[in-house]
């Protein structure tokens, strides 16, 4: 049993893959191969969209980068983009002051040939990578920064006929602040009902009918 707890917890190797399933996030890459480890249902991550940088992301803007997350990377001599989610069942952490538990990481300097990039030191089970920030150096280097941010769950699932009266209200906020923002920039999405426009101020007002 406890072989089996460990192994569940391992990062999921994708061979020949440059992005994870979806709800997983991106671990490492290893000689153009996404190294993903669990992270949320796949009914959780949504927008999941090719950007060159994750802060140009619908949700980034929308949720001031509390519910955006990395899940791929395309890096060789012809591209350099990341792929980016949005996430409805977590948000990343912030401290008593109110500022994010986010950290950018040092820039690694990195061969366009086969290439790898570890996190150092290695991501905890409570953060991800939020961000990747990818500039050329040359024509076979690229210099690779990657911000990790320490994350706290909100749900474990994402199915709304399964939640509470007050958990609909609070996730019928975030999909559909999301939604909107998602069409205002010429994504087509499902728009999802909502009675409070800001999700802090519901999370505030404590709407229990």
């Amino acid at each position: 049993m406890l072989k089996l707890v460990i192994a569940c917890l391992l990062p999921t190797v994708v061979y020949s893959a440059v992005q994870c399933y979806v709800g997983q996030k991106l671990f490492s890459y290893e000689s153009t191969n996404a190294i993903c480890a669990k992270f949320i249902p796949y009914t959780c991550a949504v927008q999941c969209e090719w950007r060159k940088q994750c802060n140009e992301h619908t949700s980034f803007s929308t949720f001031r980068g509390r519910r955006t997350f990395v899940s791929g990377l395309l890096l060789n001599s012809k591209s350099l983009m990341v792929l980016c989610c949005a996430s409805l069942a977590t948000r990343v952490e912030t401290d008593s002051s109110g500022r994010e538990k986010c950290i950018w990481r040092d820039t690694e300097s990195i061969s366009v040939l086969g290439p790898s990039i570890r996190t150092n030191p290695v991501l905890a089970p409570n953060h991800y990578i939020r961000d990747v920030k990818m500039e050329r150096d040359g024509s076979s280097r690229v210099d690779v920064t990657i911000e990790v941010c320490q994350y706290q769950s909100e749900r474990d699932h994402c199915k709304i006929d399964e939640m509470s009266e007050f958990e609909k209200k609070r996730f019928n906020v975030i999909k559909g602040k999301l939604d909107k923002a998602a069409n205002e920039n010429g994504v087509t999405t499902t728009e999802a009902p909502t009675e409070v426009k800001n999700e802090d101020d519901f999370l505030n007002k404590k709407l229990l009918n």
